[in-house]
C-alpha cells in the first residue's frame, strides 16, 4: 500500500464505538489509514485510551484536561498528567484550550488549566493538542506569553489570517471534516495558503464527519475525505498528502508515533 496515512486525533475509546471497534479500525486500516492518536481529554478518558492502546500497536496517544471539563480543574491534576505522560505510547499534552462556546466551564478556570498544562507540556518536552472555539485571541494571546511550545491547532476552523499566525506560533493545522463542508470557504481558502508542511490529518471520531456523512458516526476510514479535500486545494496527488502529513505528524509526535505507523503498516502486509 502506498498511501499511508494517521489520523492525528480521534476518540475510539468511547462508547459509540463498542459494538463494532474492532471492525472500524479494520476498515481505516483497508484504506489506508494505519495509526492513530488517542485523545485522553480527561481522567476517565485516561484509563480508557491507556487500555485501548495497550491492545493496539499501531495506536499513541495525548493526555490532558479538555476545556470544557475545566471545572474540575486542581493543582493536582497537573501531577496527575505528568505521571499519565510517563505511560509508554504518550506523545502529547491534549487536548487543552479554550472553548467559549458552551457554557461547560468559567473562562477563569479554562484559562488556568490551559495555562498549567501548556507549562507542563514545555516542561515534558511534548506537543500539545489545542481545542478552541469562539476564543482566538485568547489562545493566541497565552500561546504568545506561554511559549515557546509546539503542538497542534485541532479542528483548524478560522480563517487565513488566524491560520498564520498559529504558524508563527509554531502550530500545524489539523485538518479534518470540517474543511468538506458546503459553508466551509474561508477555512478552505486558509488551508490553501498555508504550507503542506505544517498541515496533519484528522477526524475527531465519532464527531465531525465529513460532507457526505454529516450528522452520522465518524469513523477514521473517512478520513480519506479531507484527505482527497486537501489534495484539491494544493493540487497534489493523494500520495503527495498521504507522505507530506504522515511526516509532519511523526515529526510533531516523535518516535513512539512513527514505531505505530510501523505497526500499523505490518497489520496490513500480515494479513
Amino acid at each position: 500500500m502506498s498511501a499511508v496515512f494517521v489520523d492525528t486525533h480521534l476518540h475510539l475509546d468511547l462508547p459509540e464505538f463498542d459494538a463494532d471497534r474492532e471492525a472500524v479500525i479494520d476498515r481505516a486500516t483497508s484504506v489506508g489509514v494505519v495509526a492513530f492518536v488517542l485523545i485522553g481529554f480527561n481522567p476517565q478518558r485516561w484509563e480508557s485510551t491507556a487500555e485501548l492502546m495497550r491492545r493496539h500497536p499501531s495506536m499513541v496517544r495525548a493526555v490532558g484536561l479538555h476545556p470544557n471539563n475545566a471545572s474540575e480543574w486542581t493543582d493536582g491534576l497537573v501531577s496527575a498528567i505528568a505521571r499519565e505522560a510517563q505511560v509508554v505510547g504518550t506523545v502529547a499534552i491534549g487536548e487543552i484550550g479554550l472553548d467559549y462556546f458552551r457554557d461547560h466551564a468559567d473562562p477563569t478556570m479554562q484559562r488556568a488549566a490551559f495555562v498549567a498544562q501548556i507549562r507542563l507540556a514545555r516542561e515534558l518536552d511534548l506537543p500539545v493538542v489545542i481545542h478552541q472555539r469562539e476564543a482566538e485571541d485568547d489562545v493566541l494571546e497565552l500561546l504568545a506569553a506561554e511559549g515557546p511550545v509546539r503542538g497542534v491547532m485541532h479542528c483548524f476552523s478560522g480563517d487565513a489570517a488566524f491560520a498564520h499566525a498559529c504558524l508563527d506560533l509554531g502550530m500545524y493545522l489539523g485538518i479534518g471534516g470540517v474543511a468538506t463542508y458546503k459553508r466551509s470557504d474561508a477555512i478552505r481558502e486558509a488551508i490553501r495558503t498555508a504550507p503542506l508542511e505544517r498541515l496533519v490529518l484528522e477526524t475527531d471520531a465519532p464527531y465531525l464527519a465529513p460532507q457526505r456523512r454529516r450528522g452520522r458516526r465518524n469513523e477514521p476510514a473517512l478520513m480519506i475525505d479531507a484527505a482527497e479535500t486537501l489534495a484539491l486545494l494544493k493540487e497534489v496527488e493523494i500520495g503527495q498528502v498521504a507522505a507530506a502529513t504522515t511526516r509532519n505528524a511523526v515529526d510533531l509526535f516523535g518516535p513512539a508515533l512513527n514505531s505505530a505507523v510501523g505497526n500499523g503498516k505490518s497489520t496490513i502486509l500480515c494479513e
